[in-house]
């Protein structure tokens, strides 16, 4: 297996029962316009896609359009229908996917973007319509009404299942009259179909809110997890303040920290960016190192300048924060309030343009060691980007293992080019990386140092840490109450919490017996977040509003939240962080109540920046 490291385009899906329409002879001629004033390139695969006579040069992205209606095609004398069902299964299709399948080269990217149109024609096609639009109908009262826009009511779904989704409206009907409810619904702006800027307009929101790939290729990976985050280093691109990236060992902070560094405006994008290991900032001599010294300070000393002044102008990356001496918190945090730094040996301080980029795997809140909170709420001013550990990413492994094994083959002269079988992927996708991407990246240097003369990488070319947990063998989803009440294998009755409370006290780990409970804090962790789960939803169930009209009862999370805590002064938005919390790292694994809680959270307290994110 070898894949192609290409930027791709963009993907837009856009719903629009005009554009996605199929006409009898073939060409979508309002759809070939729509494609030269915002430059897309038209990748639906339909007919009216296949015998398209426009050619855009220079494409912003790629777009599918899709009618939402049936049928696709409609000859006079069909009646057309919305079709809410048909278009979610689109939305789904471009969401949950493999972006590496077998067989591309070029990895696919997820929707970067949903373009909704608001009204949607329905009814019979006639004559007198067909000559309007071929395959249009006449239209019913009401579709026209904003206060019904099969549009709004899409939109409303998209929302509510997949609200990381980002979805901007294109229409030609007024702003104004569905500028609060979109708002409300979660879709990020408006743009005028007839807007002669549209493409200029385009380009800024998939700038701002798509989800697009780093096109230098330094951040690998086109997850949907990897994705936001690059989205959020963007966002933050356009101010100067401080910004702190968190995530486990091995997820690639350094990198990430580049990225933001690299997106920045125009005027600063030559900048420099300088890295600062914090744990070799030594007490005695962080004050030399950081802030420089003035020459002629002692006999024999020469003039230095100090990292925070190399970087002025630019970015000073402060890495692994968590292990910087509590003297050295203190200076940097004197930097960041009055602007200047003095040197070593100087009477008069200068004055700095830093933004510091930080990073850190600790959770600084809770540090025993005592990180200092006023410099903590320093370093997060302009907000904190979260990478994703490799288990939240795994359809990215295939293009890492790429990007590695070429990388081990290049730095060892005479080493043979190899296929990647489709064995030691499967090896690799299950295998559970607590050190992350560094971890996979060791594992494959080695494979290519201990075999430089095979053609092909298979499972047996892997050193990977026998009795870590796999992937595959995490418990299965559940799909069920009764089943989720039941997990583990338990009977509901057979045990009540006080009594769980006192199996958990008894629990102890002998260190003498280390293998039998080493490797596993996957699987604790794992059936930990279950527990609180199964907790969350007897919660939801208890207090769910019943009525004539929802007798199966409509979810209140604030309440439900009040009821797990004790805690009557809980506020709506504190309820929906602790949603998120509870939820986040089962999100994937979501269904029913549980994945309708976690979407009414996100909509109260959404991910904006991602540190509002927390996913523990």
């Amino acid at each position: 297996m070898t894949m192609t490291m290409t930027m791709t385009l963009p993907r837009l899906l856009i719903l629009d029962d005009l554009f996605g329409r199929v006409v009898p002879d073939g060409r979508n001629a309002d759809r070939e316009n729509l494609c030269a004033h915002f430059l897309w390139r038209d990748v639906t695969g339909d007919t009216a896609a296949s015998a398209s006579r426009q050619k855009v040069l220079k494409p912003i992205a790629d777009a599918v359009f899709h009618r939402a209606q049936f049928p696709l095609e409609s000859p006079i004398g069909t009646v057309v229908e919305n079709d809410l069902v048909s278009a979610m299964n689109m939305v789904r299709s471009g969401w949950h996917m493999d972006a590496y399948q077998a067989g591309n080269a070029t990895p696919t990217l997820p929707w970067s973007m949903v373009l909704l149109d608001l009204c949607f024609y329905t009814g019979e096609v006639t004559e007198e319509s067909q000559k309007r639009a071929p395959g249009m109908p006449e239209g019913r009262q009401g579709d026209d009404d904003p206060r019904g826009y099969f549009g709004l009511k899409l939109l409303a779904e998209i929302s509510r299942e997949l609200p990381d989704l980002p979805v901007v409206i294109l229409s030609t009907k007024p702003r104004g009259d569905v500028s609060l409810e979109f708002s409300r619904q979660g879709a990020l702006g408006f743009i005028s179909r007839d807007d002669p800027n549209g493409a200029d307009i385009l380009r800024e929101m998939l700038w701002q809110h798509g989800l697009l790939s780093d096109p230098s290729g330094e951040v690998v990976g086109s997850s949907i997890p990897v994705l936001m985050a690059l989205r959020e280093a963007r966002r933050a691109a356009s101010h100067r303040g401080s910004l702190l990236i968190r995530g486990e060992r091995g997820t690639g902070k350094e990198l990430l920290a580049a990225y933001a560094q690299r997106v920045c405006t125009s005027d600063r994008a030559n900048r420099p960016f300088v890295t600062v290991n914090s744990a070799v900032l030594r007490t005695e001599l962080f004050a030399s190192e950081l802030f420089g010294i003035e020459p002629r300070t002692a006999s024999g000393v020469d003039g230095k300048i100090g990292l925070v002044e190399a970087a002025d102008g630019g970015d000073l990356f402060l890495d692994e924060i968590a292990d910087m001496p509590p003297e050295v918190q203190a200076a940097i945090l004197r930097v960041l309030q009055n602007k200047q730094i003095t040197r070593v040996g100087a009477r008069q301080p200068r004055a700095v343009d830093v933004r510091f980029i930080s990073a850190t795997n600790a959770d600084l809140e809770n540090d025993p060691r005592g990180f200092r909170a006023d410099l903590l709420d320093r370093l997060r001013l302009g907000g904190t980007l979260w990478l994703p550990p490799l288990r939240e990413r795994v359809t990215d492994i295939p293009v890492l293992v790429e990007r590695f094994v070429r990388e081990a083959e290049a730095q060892r002269p005479g080493t043979l080019h190899r296929e990647i079988t489709a064995e030691a992927l499967d090896r690799l996708r299950t295998y559970d990386w607590l050190g992350n991407v560094r971890e996979l990246r060791t594992c494959l240097f080695d494979a290519v140092n201990r075999f430089p003369d095979v053609e092909h990488l298979v499972p047996g070319h892997l050193r990977l840490k026998e009795g870590a947990v796999s992937v595959a063998a995490k418990p299965p989803v559940v799909e069920s109450w009764d089943a989720l009440l039941s997990v583990p294998s338990i009977e509901k009755e057979s045990i009540d919490l006080d009594g769980w409370f006192a199996v958990q006290s008894a629990l102890r780990f002998d260190a003498r017996e280390v293998t039998r409970w080493s490797c596993r804090l996957g699987e604790l962790q794992q059936a930990q977040a279950w527990l609180l789960a199964r907790y969350l939803l007897a919660a939801l169930e208890a207090t769910k509003r019943r009525t004539p009209e929802h007798p199966e009862g409509v979810l209140q999370i604030h309440p439900a939240v009040r009821l797990m805590t004790g805690d009557a002064t809980l506020t709506a938005s504190r309820a929906a962080d602790v949603i998120k919390r509870l939820l986040g790292p089962l999100e994937g694994e979501l269904w029913g109540d549980l994945r309708e809680a976690l979407g009414i959270a996100l909509r109260l307290r959404p991910r904006s920046p991602r540190a509002a994110a927390m996913r523990s």
